[in-house]
């Protein structure tokens, strides 16, 4: 399909933003995108984050609509469910002839944090509702938007660019172009030298032969049960912080004189002041995957552990330390595309298992290992970080990353800076 088409496609306007329809059969026009690495995050609680932008323009509800419809055009995902396909159990991105983007104008942003808190408690039935909610917050001068992506839709990455697409559209008029999403669907996709090791595939061989001869599996119905229950007990707590003037100057210099970058420096300060010493990070790969294309919403990240056992209580030894050790990691495609290999392996049942087994609410021998030894569900221990990097935007005032609230971690914080200020905000288990 060719940019200049979307000019042809005509929307009905029907009574309710959820009710506008493409004349056009999007459906003709998107290749089958099968859920593969993907899918470790279809029945895992908590798999939901978000983006807040703050936008100096005044709320309007049609011109809000306007906006996501034009996302919903340039985005073939932002009009999908998922689905088995028919026979197998294998789940796909089935596109609709109409948005699937939830939107609600929302009274006070002094409840934003309910409002985001209650989408974990909520049921979010992906067979029937899309991947995307937006929530519009009026503000007396401006307007703050959240944006709240199922992680099947996309990674921290993929959401940034989808918020600078709206806030673009809507402060100055510019059209997001059309992308057909292509996923990563084989070890092909992947650079080279990123296949797992003999050993570590006998090991998954070994438990897919062992999670076969169980001859059972979650259904999605018992997942939205488990989690149901899972979120009421497992209280996620939030917090948020800024970064930005002559402290986030004086960061930034003393990275630059020690040739560390702003993420070393970060970490640091996570490792000395939790005590742990290994921090799971998010890389982005884009530039290393074959099956990318430029704007595409989906999950192009990959996550490996760093592991720094030096004793020193200062932060900058300690994050020239940091800068080594993820050095050595990001260059070894075997260390870094470690979790998406495993992805590929693992059956697909399996994967679904995973968080579900080693958390109690699954009888697996399979699933508990995959789940608790090699993904860590078992109980919340680790620690992460995810730095959507630095952006400049005319049309975005201020934009907070909010990160998942993953069932294998204790605490995660998301970074992001925007027109040089820097907002922090960590997602973490209460009682943990």
């Amino acid at each position: 399909m060719n940019e200049g088409d979307l000019d042809k496609i005509d929307i009905e306007q029907h009574a309710g933003f959820k009710n506008r329809k493409y004349t056009y059969d999007w459906r003709k026009c998107m290749e089958k995108q099968y859920i593969v690495t993907e899918r470790a995050h279809f029945m895992c609680p908590n798999m939901h984050f978000g983006i807040l932008l703050e936008l100096d323009a005044h709320y309007e509800e049609k011109r809000v609509e306007a906006s996501l419809d034009a996302l919903a055009q340039a985005h073939p995902f932002l009009r999908c469910t998922v689905q088995y396909e028919e026979g197998t159990e294998k789940l796909y991105y089935v596109a609709k002839e109409q948005s699937m983007i939830y939107f609600e104008e929302k009274n006070s942003i002094h409840h934003m944090w309910e409002d985001y808190k209650r989408i974990a408690a909520e049921k979010w039935d992906l067979f029937e509702e899309g991947l995307l909610k937006v929530y519009v917050y009026p503000l007396k001068e401006g307007m703050k938007v959240l944006f709240v992506a199922h992680h099947l839709l996309a990674d921290g990455r993929s959401l940034l660019e989808l918020s600078q697409e709206f806030a673009n559209h809507y402060v100055s008029g510019m059209s997001p172009k059309y992308i057909e999403e292509k996923l990563i669907k084989s070890i092909q996709d992947l650079p080279s030298k990123s296949e797992l090791s003999g050993i570590s595939k006998l090991l998954i061989k070994r438990t897919n032969k062992q999670w076969k001869k169980e001859q059972h599996q979650v259904t999605y119905k018992q997942y939205q049960e488990f989690t149901k229950e899972y979120v009421k007990n497992h209280t996620v707590s939030y917090k948020s912080y800024q970064l930005y003037g002559d402290k986030l100057e004086e960061m930034k210099t003393s990275c630059k004189e020690n040739g560390i970058s702003m993420n070393d420096l970060l970490m640091a300060h996570m490792y000395l002041k939790t005590g742990t010493n290994k921090i799971i990070i998010a890389v982005d790969i884009r530039e290393k995957i074959k099956c990318y294309q430029t704007g595409a919403l989906g999950n192009y990240a990959t996550a490996i552990g760093i592991v720094c056992k030096t004793k020193t209580t200062d932060v900058i030894e300690k994050a020239k330390e940091v800068h080594k050790c993820v050095k050595a990691h990001m260059q070894d495609n075997r260390k870094l595309m470690l979790v998406l290999a495993c992805y590929l392996e693992i059956e697909p049942t399996l994967l679904d298992s995973a968080a579900i087994s080693a958390l109690g609410g699954f009888k697996s021998k399979a699933g508990e290992f995959v789940g608790g030894s090699m993904f860590g569900f078992r109980k919340p221990s680790s620690y992460s970080i995810t730095n959507l990097g630095k952006i400049n935007n005319v049309n975005i005032k201020e934009a907070m990353f909010i990160p998942p609230a993953s069932p294998a971690a204790k605490m995660t914080v998301g970074v992001l800076t925007v027109n040089e200020k820097m907002q922090l905000c960590s997602s973490a288990y209460e009682g943990m």
